[in-house]
């Protein structure tokens, strides 16, 4: 047998080399390119991965800003049953007392000249505005009823007079809510300027002929009004009012 010669009967199929080629160098020795390189592999398991720990900051910044939200909301709380519930003045605090209805009118009674100040707040049965020290002379006073909101308004009004005739008015009126009673349609409210009426906070309102400075005490109202042609002596004439308590109660 020749060297190379298949062994047997057997003939060499057509076109096969006599010789077996040699392997590359690059297959069996050589180095692999990047590209040949495998990502790395994860073994095969069962097993559920952890998770990641989260760093140190962030888990203060957690506990922080859970805190916070604590302290928010046990304020909101407080806050929420301390409104709700009624200080010790509200619950102590006796009710508003309410103001006595006129059911009933009485006679007016109009007194001419120098009048019984005295005399009248009794009957009127609550302070009585008047003025004190006044070169002015009285000269009528009048008690009345006036229809208002289903029952009585009582009113006094005290003139006095002017040297040149003209008439100051001024007038008590119970109930307070009365009050709208002594107002026009032609007036209008001044606000650049502050008074005093019997000792009491009181605004100003005007029309054309006259202006009317009106107060509010416990449960009665009170108005002086003066004719225009003589604004310059209010600020004196304010200073001499003043109030008549009853003597007695009706």
């Amino acid at each position: 047998m020749q060297p190379n010669q298949p062994s047997g009967n057997r003939a060499r199929p057509e076109g096969m080399p006599q010789v077996a080629p040699s392997p590359k160098k690059s297959a069996i020795g050589g180095k692999q390119k990047p590209r040949d390189v495998l990502p790395e592999q994860m073994p095969v398991t069962d097993d559920v991965t952890a998770a990641k720990k989260p760093s140190g900051i962030k888990r203060v910044l957690k506990i922080i800003l859970t805190t916070v939200m604590l302290v928010v909301g046990l304020v909101f709380i407080y806050l929420f049953l301390l409104l709700g519930e009624p200080s010790e003045e509200v619950k102590n605090a006796a009710p508003a007392p309410t103001e006595a209805k006129i059911d009933m009118p009485m006679h007016a009674i109009e007194s001419p000249g120098d009048s019984n100040v005295q005399s009248i707040a009794d009957t009127f049965d609550a302070p009585v505005l008047t003025l004190y020290g006044s070169e002015l002379s009285m000269q009528k006073s009048r008690i009345f009823d006036t229809a208002f909101q289903g029952g009585y308004a009582r009113r006094v009004t005290i003139s006095y007079t002017f040297d040149d005739g003209s008439l100051l008015l001024l007038e008590s009126i119970r109930p307070t809510s009365a009050i709208s009673l002594l107002s026009s349609s032609d007036y209008s409210l001044q606000s650049g300027k502050l008074y005093t009426l019997g000792g009491m906070s009181a605004a100003r309102m005007d029309n054309d002929t006259q202006l009317c400075i009106f107060s509010q005490g416990e449960g009665v109202a009170y108005a002086v009004t003066c004719p225009q042609s003589h604004a310059e002596d209010v600020t004196i004439l304010l200073r001499q009012t003043t109030l008549t308590n009853p003597s007695v109660s009706n």
